[in-house]
Formats: C-alpha cells, structure tokens, sequence
C-alpha cells in the first residue's frame, strides 16, 4: 500500500514537471468571464437616518477582454456587463413609504495580472484595475414621480485567482474583485464580483 502510494505520488511530481518544462504560449489573447456581482451602496455622510436601505442582493455578470500575455505577466482591456438590480423597501425619512430602486452600470476597464507559476498546471494570480463606469440608479416612492441619476466614475478594481492550464493556449480563470465604482447621488456604489472565465492565448 505505501509503495503504491509513493509511485502515485512520485508520478504526480513527474507529470506537474512535465507540464512546467512545455512553457505557455506568450501572445494577445482573448477572455471570457461570468459570474455573480454582490452591490454594496454606501451613504457618503454615513448618518444612520439616511443610510441608503437598498439590499440589492447578488445579480449576475458577463465581461469580454482582449489581452496581451508575456511571462508572469498580462495587461488587457475589459468590458463588464452587469445585470439590473432591484429592490423594494421602507424609505428612511418619515411619511416616504415604501421606495422601489433600480441600479444599472456597466464598465470599462484597463486590468494588469501577475501570474505567479504561469507555465505550471495550476497558478495563483492577483490583479488590479482602473476605468470608468456608467452608473444609472432609479427611485420611485409610494404615489410620487420617479427620479433618476446618472453618473460616470473613474473606477478602481483589486483581486485574485488561480488559473488552470488547460493546454498552452488555453486557461480556465477564476477568481475574486473588489470594485469601487464611485459615488451616484447620495451613496457609494462599490462589489464584490465572484468570476470564472476561458482565456485563449493565440
């Protein structure tokens, strides 16, 4: 039995070795991530009596990039495609009622990656972030007009990952990030955004 599992183990190390000497392509390569946006909407003043309500819960994301790869090394442009979020609930000042928001946003992002084992079968990487997003956020309270905001913000982005390597070209990503996406009236809007993704290096 133990030398079973020394030669399993043994060929374990071998085949990892293996898969480090065949050196992963370097080259521009294009990505595709989906995955889960949690929002956070944060009141600039931080008073308790207007701290924003909203409990937008978790919505879904897409994101598209084109990239350019060189050793432990990846820069790319990004565009991130984030589903509406909603949510119905008590307004804060008294006599409002009950208050129906609506978020929108989608960004454009300039992304840089460090990969620390890139020509390995499995790698951890971290990552950071600057762009601008668009922020659209609607509120309509019980028997009044709705009222919209618009805004567009620089935005920043840090995270990891680890990344599977599929064969040279290919890589299956995921990952977490923090994205701080600026302020929109009264509140900021930032998430937490849970990833996987394809990555093909030409």
């Amino acid at each position: 039995m133990k030398k079973s599992m020394v030669t399993l183990a043994s060929a374990l190390v071998l085949s990892m070795a293996a898969v480090s000497t065949a050196s992963a392509r370097d080259g521009f390569y294009l990505a595709v991530r989906g995955g889960m946006d949690s929002y956070n909407l944060n009141d600039k003043d931080d008073s308790a009596s207007a701290t924003s309500r909203a409990d937008f819960g978790d919505v879904w994301m897409m994101s598209g990039a084109i990239g350019y790869r060189y050793s432990y090394f990846r820069v790319e442009a990004e565009y991130v495609y984030r589903d509406d979020a909603d949510d119905t609930y008590r307004a804060t000042s008294v006599g409002e009622g009950m208050r129906h928001s609506v978020l929108e946003s989608d960004s454009f992002m300039a992304n840089a990656y460090i990969d620390f084992m890139p020509n390995y079968w499995i790698s951890p990487y971290v990552s950071g972030g600057i762009g601008w997003t668009r922020l659209d956020l609607s509120n309509q309270d019980t028997g009044s007009p709705k009222r919209t905001y618009s805004s567009d913000n620089f935005t920043w982005s840090l995270g990891g990952g680890l990344s599977l390597r599929l064969n040279r070209c290919l890589n299956l990503d995921a990952g977490y990030r923090y994205v701080d996406m600026g302020d929109i009236e009264k509140a900021n809007v930032n998430a937490h955004e849970y990833y996987g993704g394809l990555r093909f290096t030409f």
